[in-house]
């Protein structure tokens, strides 16, 4: 199912036929990408885009969307399912061309309601690395708030604090 944003955004199912402009969107953000997302570093070749795309496919009660701007390919959305009852997981990146623009304002403002009416969720989460100041002030206009911090290792092989912020729908 697509899901109209604006005129000019709008969120249709990942699928692999959009591999070479993920691919192409992962090249010209690398940098950035892979200080907050270990998955990067290995979406470097087509095959790598494809894996990326199956292995979140494959990935049983969560959605992955892409994110369209005037019909082009500009980052990924997901909807992902989490353990506690009526509660997702909302993940996403954008290449670095479209950040600053309140692109994630706007996709949440319309799918956060959405949630609530199709899917009958409850609760949102934001998982953040606590120096991803932009992602974190995103889920805070989302109305979350910090509820927990864990460490996770990265591909630099160091230690880093992931926050889970949350948000009640209702």
């Amino acid at each position: 199912m697509d899901y109209d944003i604006s005129p000019y955004l709008n969120l249709t199912p990942l699928n692999i036929k959009q591999a070479s402009v993920l691919l192409e969107a992962v090249e010209l953000s690398r940098e950035s990408l892979e200080t907050y997302l270990p998955w990067a570093a290995s979406v470097t070749d087509l095959d790598g885009a494809k894996k990326y795309i199956s292995e979140r496919l494959a990935m049983s009660d969560s959605r992955y969307f892409s994110i369209m701007y005037h019909h082009q390919f500009i980052g990924v959305f997901a909807i992902k399912s989490v353990e506690a009852p009526n509660t997702c997981e909302i993940g996403y990146w954008l290449c670095e061309t479209a950040r600053g623009n309140a692109i994630m304002d706007k996709v949440l403002r319309v799918m956060l309601p959405r949630l609530q009416e199709e899917l009958a969720m409850r609760h949102i989460e934001f998982h953040c690395l606590d120096f991803n100041v932009a992602s974190i002030k995103i889920a805070q206009r989302a109305g979350a708030k910090l509820v927990r911090r864990y460490v996770v290792p990265m591909q630099d092989k160091l230690p880093k604090t992931m926050c889970i912020y949350t948000a009640d729908l209702s």
